[in-house]
């Protein structure tokens, strides 16, 4: 069943009216919080309402009868549930709900915004899809002063200000038990928050055990998480945190001039603590700010992290180093088994302080505890090293200095043809004409042929053909002669969906063998190219056709180019 709720000026909400159509809705959240909600029930929220209330759910949908979801509907900007400010309001409140999607809303001007919340375990499926949320700050519980809104978070379990905060209370789990898994992230803009998105159980001592994780199978999509630089007390730490997580995924996602306030313990894009099983594709960590901080980097290796795969991401122009791995508490705090491979680093270091100084592309401080491999990367850190500190444990392979700025998909990606070397093109047919795609539509942010085009288009990270006989590419035009070293992975972003086709083109010649994308293969097709010949104005295409299975079945490719000394 759905229920309707406007205050769109001009409209006819009222909490007399039945809320049960788009012609009889409520008023406001009041309603809601006086039923029952069952499994398949939508709570729709008209576009152009904007409510200051907090809206509470406790019920869950279920898996044979249809999640439970916040939407929208009707014409116009998307709702929005702004507060006051206060860091004592939310937005949003969950509390041990499973099967729930909440989509199309602006969260905002409040402590947390979305807030789900656990006290049990056990729990199943939450969904966040095209939301953006902003200004969310005020909380810092280690640096706050007693009182209302310190009381509060401590209740609600959240340490920090957070746009989406999924966390829990202190409690005992089995081996085989968790909190909540199956929670998914997709199309999240996050902006002047303290963290974007947090998924942390707060006071998670009793759930430190071995081999014993809060939250499971996590999926993260589509992010635009920048300048989160909210007013907490005691600063901004992190943008992106996860704790006691297992089976994490994040894609086609990018983090920019992120953690933007002074903070004692340091400052990092991406927190990781106590998590297993953790795997960043294809995504872009930029300018972290200089702050006066320690770390400064994008991605904090903090402790207790295992099995942590960092591919094909690129780092650049941030204060601190790219990546950082962190051995300072203790031989109990564990780092194992991690990969980084086939990534840039570019422009890192800048301005780093305390244990950090000097520190270019990446980082390790501490005792010679974490271990792993580091291959195949591209660096281009002037005055800087790629690697600083000890790693005593690390296998280093192949990891190649370029000699000078590094072309990169993600990074260079930008509303004009020809943009750093890059061009944006179709063709009809495998022995079609290449032509640049004419349209550049701002609001889905691709490339495509016309505002009302879905054949084709091209993103930041990825690349779309809806049809066998429809070719995309990703081009680069090299602008001189010279020996080159190529990196990419190639992902379908969907999981399952239809094959494509997909090859890696110098001129007329193939450098990496066409091949069927599919969607069962999650870790990719992995591009390692070395010491290539190219002359000056050859053209250098990622090319991909389809079928896609739906409109958002897009190949996930992101390449870096960079010529060799």
């Amino acid at each position: 069943m759905n229920y309707y709720i406007s205050n769109r000026p001009g409209g006819n909400g009222s909490n007399a009216n039945s809320g049960l159509t788009q012609q009889s809705p409520w008023r406001d959240f009041t309603p809601i919080h006086h039923i029952t909600l069952r499994p398949g029930d939508r709570i729709m929220l008209e576009r152009g309402s904007c409510w200051n209330q907090q809206l509470t759910i406790v019920d869950s949908g279920d898996k044979g009868f249809g999640s439970c979801a916040v939407d929208a509907w009707g014409k116009g900007p998307l709702p929005k549930i702004l507060r006051n400010g206060d860091p004592t309001e939310r937005c949003i409140v969950m509390r041990d709900v499973s099967y729930w999607r909440i989509s199309n809303v602006e969260i905002g001007n409040a402590g947390v915004g979305i807030l789900a919340l656990y006290e049990t375990p056990m729990h199943e499926s939450l969904t966040f899809n095209n939301i953006y949320v902003h200004h969310c700050g005020g909380i810092f519980i280690r640096d706050m002063q007693d009182g209302p809104a310190r009381a509060m978070a401590t209740e609600d379990c959240a340490a920090f200000s957070t746009g989406i905060l999924v966390t829990c209370k202190k409690m005992e789990l089995k081996p085989e038990e968790y909190v909540c898994k199956g929670i998914r992230f997709d199309q999240i803009e996050g902006t002047h928050n303290g963290d974007s998105i947090a998924i942390d159980p707060f006071d998670g001592s009793s759930i430190k055990s071995e081999g014993v994780y809060a939250f499971q199978d996590i999926s993260l999509n589509h992010l635009y998480l920048h300048d989160d630089d909210a007013p907490n007390p005691g600063g901004i730490p992190d943008s992106l945190r996860f704790v006691r997580c297992q089976r994490v995924s994040m894609m086609n996602s990018w983090l920019d001039h992120c953690c933007g306030q002074f903070t004692t313990s340091g400052t990092a894009m991406v927190i990781l603590a106590g998590n297993d099983d953790v795997v960043f594709n294809n995504s872009a960590f930029t300018r972290t700010p200089d702050t006066g901080s320690v770390d400064q980097c994008a991605i904090d290796f903090e402790a207790t992290n295992c099995n942590v795969r960092i591919m094909n991401c690129y780092f650049g122009h941030n204060a601190g180093p790219g990546i950082e791995f962190l051995d300072i508490w203790g031989e109990k705090s564990y780092s194992d088994n991690h990969t980084v491979a086939g990534n840039v680093f570019e422009g890192n270091g800048y301005s780093t302080h305390g244990g950090q100084e000097g520190s270019g592309g990446i980082h390790h401080h501490g005792g010679n505890l974490a271990n792993g491999i580091i291959r195949d990367n591209l660096f281009y850190e002037p005055d800087r090293p790629m690697f600083h500190g000890e790693f005593v444990h690390f296998t280093l392979e192949n990891n190649r200095e370029a000699a000078g700025s590094i072309a990169n998909g993600m990074a260079d990606f930008y509303a004009q043809q020809g943009f750093k070397g890059w061009r944006y093109q179709a063709r009809q047919g495998d022995d079609g004409e290449w032509q640049d795609l004419v349209w550049y539509d701002s609001e889905r942010k691709v490339w495509t042929n016309g505002p009302r085009d879905a054949l084709v288009w091209i993103s930041r990270h990825e690349q779309f053909s809806a049809e066998p006989v429809l070719w995309t590419a990703r081009a680069w035009q090299a602008p001189k002669a010279g020996k080159l070293s190529i990196r990419g992975r190639l992902i379908k972003t969907a999981a399952g969906g239809a094959k494509v086709r997909a090859r890696l083109t110098l001129g007329d010649a193939v450098l990496w063998e066409e091949l069927e994308v599919v969607g069962t293969e999650r870790a990719g097709y992995e591009i390692m190219l070395d010491e290539v010949a190219v002359e000056a104005g050859e053209m250098l295409r990622c090319e991909v056709s389809g079928p896609a299975g739906y409109l958002t079945d897009g190949v996930s490719w992101a390449p870096s180019v960079a010529y060799l000394p």
